[in-house]
């Protein structure tokens, strides 16, 4: 499993590329990406401002970015669904299990 770090109050993405078979997978016809922390549900459903984003110019096949340090999460770790929807998929299926840490604002005074 691996481990991604977030760091809230910050901009910092967590980019990620999406395989099967060892394939980067063609994310042109998904409509939802999901990741949720014990309860804490982070959905982008619109690719152009959302907090997941993929399939946008200049990413590469499989690639999904996630920029979730302004999100109100508590600072610890988290094994954390992906879980991908599309039109033929409508309950979404979980890509992978990911480990985040949570850090705290690293500039708070």
């Amino acid at each position: 499993m691996i481990e991604e770090h977030i760091y809230l109050g910050h901009d910092n993405t967590i980019d990620l590329l999406l395989k099967a078979n060892d394939v980067a997978q063609d994310l042109s016809a998904v409509t939802k990406i999901t990741a949720s922390f014990d309860g804490t549900l982070i959905e982008s459903e619109d690719n152009e401002s959302g907090y997941i984003m993929w399939n946008k110019t200049g990413y590469d096949t499989g690639e999904i970015r996630l920029n979730i340090g302004d999100q109100d999460l508590t600072v610890g770790s988290y094994v954390v669904p992906i879980v991908v929807y599309d039109p033929t998929n409508d309950t979404g299926i979980v890509w992978d299990k990911i480990l985040f840490t949570v850090h705290a604002e690293v500039e708070a005074s």
